[in-house]
């Protein structure tokens, strides 16, 4: 997915094709974009293919296309103090945008299920705390990464008010991807190959079908 905008040489000129081709509605969207360079994210020798609008893969690391992750960032409604579980964070640069937002008084979780992009998360994440000139002094939710299959997660234990997953959702897991949000929450993901957006309007005991209003056409 994506190749909906032409590509940058840089970060910014991303951003502006990102912004001229109405992906970004929010000046604290943009700001995020802005601030966390794609670039940062690509391995050594790659960072060539970042400022295009593509997904690219090389072994297990994984970027969806920025027009992608716009449309998430949109889509999930955020805000300070929110808790974020990102289902699938690999190189952690969405759950490194998300932590800007929801401030040093949210939660940010993510699993990953392979062990090699948690730690090339976690190297990342630590060159940003170190040399971003936007996070230092700034209000942030760091994000944790664990190794773990995001299909076996004890929903008893926590829900989140917001919940991403990147990968397309098989359709006996729909349930399960929604008892993972909190009443009033938000869940995006993809859904029979469309992107959607579904928020929890309430239960009855424990998960219902029908506790849930799709926001973005399936």
């Amino acid at each position: 997915m994506g190749g909906a905008v032409s590509a940058g040489q840089d970060n910014d000129e991303l951003v502006d094709n990102l912004k001229d081709a109405n992906y970004i509605n929010s000046p604290e969207i943009e700001h995020v974009l802005r601030v966390v360079d794609r670039g940062d994210y690509f391995p050594e020798g790659t960072k060539q293919h970042a400022y295009k609008d593509l997904a690219w893969k090389n072994g297990n690391i994984h970027l969806s296309a920025p027009c992608i992750y716009t449309k998430v960032l949109e889509s999930l409604e955020l805000k300070e103090g929110l808790s974020f579980l990102n289902l699938g964070s690999g190189t952690g640069y969405l759950s490194t945008m998300i932590g800007l937002i929801i401030g040093s008084n949210g939660v940010n979780h993510g699993v990953e299920l392979f062990e090699d992009v948690v730690e090339f998360a976690e190297k990342k994440l630590k060159v940003f705390l170190r040399t971003n000139p936007v996070y230092q002094g700034t209000n942030f939710s760091e994000p944790v990464f664990i190794v773990g299959n995001c299909l076996c997660l004890n929903t008893h234990y926590r829900q989140y008010d917001r919940v991403y997953c990147g990968a397309a959702c098989p359709t006996e897991y729909e349930e399960y991807m929604k008892s993972l949000v909190r009443v009033g929450g938000i869940l995006v993901m993809p859904f029979n190959e469309k992107l959607c957006r579904m928020r929890r309007i309430g239960s009855l005991s424990g998960i219902q079908k029908g506790c849930y209003q799709s926001l973005l056409p399936h």
